[in-house]
């Protein structure tokens, strides 16, 4: 089976955040969590709702007094697929470039060095087993 490709634009990542951090939430919620945060206008809140309904990211039930929405996307597939389509994009599919780009633009502390080693070092072991 082909994974999906799951792709949010920064409006929707905004909205994906807060039903992440808690859900279900009403629009009303959504739409105050939005002024607070982005300044969005209750219209703005709405379009973007509905477009990531039609794009399968949320969905709702209907509660009580509200549309209640909840995430049909855990952030750990989006985070995945946004990182593999970044490198594919940006660095044609080379982890190592990447990361050559990352250590010559930033000073490197001696944790994220040894997180790196782990990291490697685990994968390495995988490939192995």
């Amino acid at each position: 089976m082909e994974e999906k490709e799951i792709s949010l634009s920064n409006s929707e990542w905004y909205i994906m955040e807060n039903l992440w951090e808690s859900s279900p939430k009403t629009a009303t919620q959504l739409i105050k969590a939005m002024e607070t945060e982005t300044g969005w206008a209750k219209s703005t809140t709405k379009t973007v709702l509905r477009r990531m309904e039609q794009k399968g990211c949320i969905a709702y039930t209907e509660g009580a007094k509200a549309r209640e929405y909840y995430p049909l996307i855990n952030r750990e597939e989006v985070v995945e697929s946004e990182t593999s389509s970044f490198l594919n994009r940006i660095y044609n599919g080379s982890l190592g470039l990447l990361v050559n780009t990352l250590v010559k633009k930033q000073d490197i502390s001696d944790n994220e060095m040894e997180e790196l080693y782990n990291i490697i070092k685990e994968a390495r072991e995988r490939k192995q087993s």
